[in-house]
């Protein structure tokens, strides 16, 4: 980089002067020094890099501050002050005069020549504006609706990847900056929304000339010398609760974002809550702003945003698919269609609200069900019987998966207990494929413990199981029994991100018609896995199971899904090291 001498004009030696000198050679020696350990690094990303260039942009407003100070001083030579009187004070003494934060942007790049310093604005009242020249991002149309909204209330509803928190942190940036004494308060679904958001905010804020602006920044605050302040909180109501105008003589006002609020858990208390810290802020100084992708047509935000069919409400919706951002292909989206079911889709790509219950498995049972190669054998033949007329390469593996209930009737919840079998359709390629065939679901209602721990023996002979996937919901004597097997064992709880972990599993499985499905096997367990829901609950939360009124369960469902859980975890011709049984929690997503 070409940098300016530092000016040694002899008649110019204030203390003012002289720190500003002192200023620009030591972060001159910071530049040289780290210009060298970076001689042979690339990676314009690396921390070194990056104080690099937050050096460089030091050096370059020092260097016009003290253009700036020169400047003043030659004038005060040329025009001097008049003497005080009796009744006049000298002037308060300041250390450095602010630099204009915009200023350097037209120095001359080759020779480092600074032009004569104009009135430049860092925080233009055009929004815009704002976005374009203060921190170089350039709006898409969605964008520039939700930043010129006039609403009380404004609802961005897009796909993922349209952009809706990059219009929201300029939103917060421009509000806080250009509205003095002005609270901007930024809700995020979870604490790990809450810090993505924040991050990326804050790094708006120190790469470009607001930095400037700031007196304090931190994680989850940020302050302004206007006296305006960015809050970053995660969903708490009771937090929220407490933020309103303090003082509106000084027309103090408030802006509230909620970030992915179809995802927070306390929505209706969000909502609530976020009324009344606006509801003594006047109208043009109050504004709420909903950004999110849909969920279910159940969600409080899809009740707000019907109320945009009566001006009189305040409320401007914007909806868009994930298309609305042009960086998005249409082979991008294609593949996305491939790789979500239904529900997802429409929700998370094409920006759309989607009923609660969708069967999950809808069109794909009937494509993989096999027949036992034509063999003339009842749907009543045995398990051995049915595995001899199938017979599987040697080198497949064996699983149990198993979901057990406490049932005093049949109209219960059932014991059910699941074999699956996975092998590799070329064992000389490592990277071919794996098939999966499902080879028993044995029904036990209203069984004890003795008959469900035979049952696990008989398997363990026939088919030499090697793993086992047991819910923990009355499932620790079955695993210390399947222990006592020598079958390795897991107990797993059906937590939200396991329930989606394994039910994601099994359709991709059958969306690839990898998994066959004998048309033997019980016709429960088909009329199961035909009626088998996947919701979508009104706060985003995603939900599996059978649907309301209890004449279907998900019993032998959830069986083959431990199984195929436990069979992913065996490698082909792996050593066998049972290991206790473990209890596994996946946290919510």
């Amino acid at each position: 980089m070409n940098r300016n001498p530092t000016p040694q004009s002899p008649h110019l030696n204030d203390d003012e002067t002289a720190f500003l000198r002192d200023r620009l050679k030591a972060v001159d020696s910071y530049i040289i020094r780290l210009e060298n350990r970076l001689n042979a690094e690339e990676d314009v990303d690396s921390p070194k890099t990056q104080a690099l260039f937050r050096f460089h942009n030091a050096y370059l407003r020092l260097h016009i501050a003290l253009k700036q100070h020169e400047t003043k001083i030659q004038q005060k030579k040329v025009e001097p002050a008049p003497p005080l009187t009796t009744q006049q004070t000298p002037p308060k003494q300041t250390r450095v005069e602010q630099a204009s934060p915009l200023a350097f942007q037209d120095m001359d790049a080759k020779t480092g020549a600074v032009p004569a310093l104009a009135n430049t604005n860092p925080v233009p009242q055009n929004i815009l504006t704002f976005a374009q020249n203060t921190l170089e991002i350039t709006l898409f149309p969605h964008q520039q609706q939700l930043c010129l909204s006039q609403k009380r209330i404004t609802i961005l509803v897009a796909g993922r990847g349209a952009g809706k928190s990059v219009a929201a942190r300029v939103v917060a940036l421009h509000h806080a900056c250009s509205r003095p004494h002005h609270t901007v308060l930024v809700v995020s679904s979870g604490q790990r929304m809450s810090s993505d958001f924040g991050g990326k905010l804050l790094d708006l804020l120190r790469e470009s000339p607001l930095r400037d602006l700031a007196v304090k920044i931190a994680n989850e605050q940020v302050k302004f010398q206007n006296g305006s302040e960015i809050k970053l909180l995660p969903a708490n109501p009771d937090t929220i609760r407490g933020y309103h105008p303090k003082s509106l003589k000084k027309k103090r006002g408030m802006t509230i974002i909620l970030d992915e609020a179809c995802y927070m858990e306390r929505g209706d208390d969000i909502r609530k809550a976020v009324e009344y810290a606006l509801i003594t802020t006047p109208h043009d100084l109050g504004r709420l702003y909903i950004v999110t992708s849909p969920t279910s047509i159940h969600s409080w935000v899809h009740d707000y945003a019907l109320l945009a069919e009566k001006p009189e409400t305040g409320v401007e919706v914007i909806q868009c698919a994930s298309s609305a951002n042009p960086n998005i292909t249409p082979a991008e989206i294609e593949r996305l269609r491939a790789t979500k079911n239904e529900h997802e889709f429409r929700a998370e790509v094409l920006g759309l609200w989607v009923d609660s219950a969708f069967s999950l498995f809808s069109g794909l049972i009937e494509p993989n069900i096999v027949a036992l190669q034509d063999h003339p054998l009842s749907v009543s033949a045995s398990p051995r019987e049915k595995n001899e007329c199938a017979p599987l390469p040697p080198q497949a593996v064996y699983a149990l998966g198993a979901d057990l209930a406490l049932s005093f009737s049949q109209s219960h919840d059932r014991n059910a207990l699941a074999v699956v079998a996975k092998w590799q359709l070329d064992p000389s390629d490592p990277d071919s494929e794996f098939r999966y065939r499902i080879l028993e679901i044995a029904i036990l209602d209203q069984a004890s413990d003795h008959e469900i721990q035979s049952t696990v023996t008989r398997m363990k002979e026939q088919y030499d199981l090697q793993f086992a996937a047991i819910e923990h919901y009355q499932g620790k004597a079955l695993a210390e029994h399947c222990q006592s097997q020598q079958i390795e064992t897991e107990l797993a709880a059906p937590t939200s991100g396991n329930q989606q972990m394994i039910f994601h599993e099994m359709h991709r499985l059958l969306r690839q018609r990898l998994l066959e499905l004998p048309a033997a096997l019980p016709s429960l367990f088909f009329e199961e896995l035909r009626a088998f829901e996947y919701r979508r609950e009104a706060d985003g939360r995603i939900t599996f199971g059978h649907p309301g009124g209890g004449k279907i369960h998900d019993d032998t469902i959830y069986a083959v899904a431990w199984a195929l859980h436990a069979v992913n975890r065996i490698e082909c011709n792996p050593p066998h090291h049972p290991t206790p049984p473990l209890i596994q929690f996946i946290p919510k997503i």
